[in-house]
């Protein structure tokens, strides 16, 4: 009877372990809004143009294809040029309690070791709600989220 009592406790020590060693890492985003989305695409598109593709300081319809990619209609060429590129994306969001607004980083980290990064000032209605919830609930100045490609989510079909 003790042997199962001491391997009931055993379990469940390891279920609390794991569980909570998940919690430390970045939670990706999937919940947005339309003005983060316009600001992601828009700050990838200026931090990318350089590094990745060459074009920095391209005519608009230079960077079309960029562009297009970013917004969810992907060119083959642009996104190799990226997957061999970047390494992570990730946002940052900075919520002081005397705001009314937030600061969005968003943070290009590469596989060279390089990092870009730019920010804006959000009102909180931009935020999403999953993390203005973070905020809430964690009771922190800082939510971050891992940002992924259109051409790398899994649809929940």
């Amino acid at each position: 009877m003790s042997f199962v009592i001491a391997l009931l406790v055993g379990g469940l020590a390891a279920f609390l372990f794991f569980r909570s060693r998940r919690k430390r890492e970045h939670e990706v985003a999937r919940d947005t809004t339309s003005a983060l989305d316009a600001f992601i695409a828009e700050a990838l598109e200026h931090e990318l143009a350089g590094p990745v593709l060459g074009i920095r300081g391209a005519s608009a319809e230079e960077r079309r294809p960029l562009t297009n990619t970013l917004r969810n209609e992907p060119d083959p060429d642009v996104v190799t040029k990226i997957e061999a590129a970047v390494r992570t994306v990730e946002l940052e969001f900075v919520k002081y309690a005397h705001d009314v607004d937030a600061e969005v980083t968003v943070r290009v980290r590469y596989d060279d070791g390089n990092k870009g990064e730019t920010s804006k000032r959000m009102a909180w209605t931009d935020v999403p709600e999953a993390v203005r919830a973070d905020f809430d609930k964690k009771g922190g100045t800082r939510v971050f989220r891992v940002w992924t490609f259109p051409w790398q989510r899994v649809s929940a079909l």
